[in-house]
């Protein structure tokens, strides 16, 4: 089983934006592997970390609420799975 060039598969293997394309994907899913393991990381630093980095996520789900875009709505989603390993 092949995996697909990117999330959009109809662009021929020689295009340059398909190369383009798969090279976003992958930052983006290198950046947000990092941010995740960094989250985590800070959240077991000590207590005090543990409480900031609970308010600074809890001011960034807010501020991206407050957005008209789905993007932000997602974001804000997404950022809600840190908040239960922070209480």
């Amino acid at each position: 089983m092949s995996m697909p060039l990117s999330a959009r598969p109809g662009l021929p293997k020689d295009d340059p934006a398909s190369t383009w394309i798969v090279g976003v994907e992958v930052d983006l899913a290198t950046a947000l592997a990092l941010a995740r393991a960094s989250t985590r990381a800070l959240l077991e630093l000590s207590p005090l970390a543990h409480r900031e980095i609970s308010s600074a996520l809890v001011h960034e789900i807010g501020v991206l609420e407050t957005q008209p875009d789905p993007l932000s709505a997602a974001a804000a989603q997404a950022l809600k799975q840190y908040l239960p390993e922070a209480a």
